[in-house]
């Protein structure tokens, strides 16, 4: 059945994508929160726990600071990930129950990712780089291609910072009466997934959603890693793989056939020369991005200046650059009480939230940098073997 886009269903939607509001305090917020899955999202429950939520928080940055304004009609929620994540031919959106089947891929966030990886068996799993915690809140998962050297070795990031942001509820962006609206604003549903950045069922359409940059040179955006060190990328740099998903949902599917119909970005197709979901999808959802951060060597560089680095996925694009196959996939699992802190306080209050800061004086145990620092320690490692039967994403 699909979501109407009705008074009280649409409520029903908000409860059920976690945009509730929270009480300020975490303890109060764990014992007394409650949401009622929409008819639509019945499948895909609040992902709930026996223990407070408390216990996955301490007091942002030791003192209980609050962040500051963001933007006056746009929040954001941000926190950063290990780039020590699992190595794997695997994937568990486009191959699932098939190990082996993909192209190799990184992953960050939750530790289980394997083929026969879903939404239940991360709810059940704690151990994340992005929240490290014993009682971690979120147990979402996010992967791309791994980059490879001409070597064989992969190179992995330093970390990766990953961002949450929407126009606040009571934006004129998100009033249905308003010149400016987007769309329905809601929170981010259960258990979705999908698929953003280059598209393998249509490997020359126009990429939406990802780029490469440097912290270096012209610092422009590119979608080759060789144009990135044309411009100016050198040794010492930072070389980032931005990923960024999209903001419309279609209110009815957590997942589709392609893994991406049941998503749409803001476009301006209406023709009034404003930015709006599309009609087909017309709620407006946080919108989930990723940066990962690789220090460049010389070595990453050729004689030529061309890139010495390429994605694990670029053979599946005939002719194409180092990078230029960039995408992202993402399965969330966020316990419903957490999501509900950030999404209230951080993007309905406009508030810049960082390094797992949940906008009322609490934060993300574990979120605000990797166990190891902001360096990974071994940038290099030997690529996993490669399975015999070996295909696809």
């Amino acid at each position: 059945m699909r979501l109407s886009t009705s008074l009280g269903l649409m409520a029903a939607v908000l409860a059920a994508c976690g945009s509730a509001p929270a009480p300020a305090d975490a303890q109060a917020t764990a014992a007394t929160t409650r949401h009622v899955p929409a008819a639509a999202n019945e499948r895909a429950p609040d992902l709930k726990t026996d223990w407070s939520i408390a216990r996955s928080l301490r007091p942002a940055w030791g003192n209980g600071s609050r962040p500051g304004t963001y933007d006056p009609h746009e929040g954001a929620f941000r926190f950063v990930c290990g780039g020590d994540g699992k190595l794997a031919y695997d994937d568990p959106v486009v191959y699932p129950g098939q190990p082996g089947a993909s192209h190799l891929h990184l992953a960050w966030g939750n530790e289980d990712f394997s083929a026969a990886t879903t939404p239940e068996t991360l709810a059940a799993s704690p151990a994340t780089n992005c929240n490290s915690s014993t009682f971690s809140v979120n147990r979402s998962l996010y992967w791309m291609p791994a980059l490879v050297h001409d070597s064989g070795e992969v190179v992995r990031p330093d970390l990766v910072g990953v961002y949450y942001k929407r126009k606040k509820a009571s934006s004129p962006f998100c009033n249905p009466g308003a010149r400016e609206f987007i769309g329905i604003c809601t929170g981010l549903p259960n258990q979705i997934r999908f698929i953003f950045g280059w598209d393998m069922t249509r490997p020359f359409a126009k990429v939406q959603g990802a780029s490469w940059y440097c912290s270096g040179g012209d610092q422009r955006h590119y979608d080759n890693i060789d144009a990135v060190f044309a411009g100016g990328c050198k040794p010492g740099d930072i070389l980032v793989a931005n990923t960024v998903g999209q903001n419309c949902w279609d209110g009815e599917n957590l997942d589709s056939r392609d893994h991406r119909s049941h998503m749409a970005y803001t476009d301006y197709r209406r023709g009034d020369g404003m930015q709006r979901c599309p009609a087909s999808h017309p709620f407006y959802i946080p919108q989930e991005e990723n940066k990962a951060e690789f220090t460049v060597t010389a070595d990453m560089i050729g004689p030529d200046g061309r890139s010495r680095v390429r994605l694990a996925s670029d053979h599946m694009l005939r002719g194409a650059k180092p990078g230029q196959t960039l995408h992202a996939d993402y399965m969330e699992a966020w316990v419903a009480q957490a999501k509900a802190l950030w999404v209230t306080h951080c993007i309905d209050k406009g508030l810049n939230c960082s390094g797992g800061e949940m906008g009322n004086g609490t934060q993300l145990v574990g979120a605000d940098k990797p166990t190891y620092g902001m360096k990974i320690p071994k940038p290099r490692v030997k690529a996993p073997s490669k399975p015999a039967q070996h295909s696809g994403h």
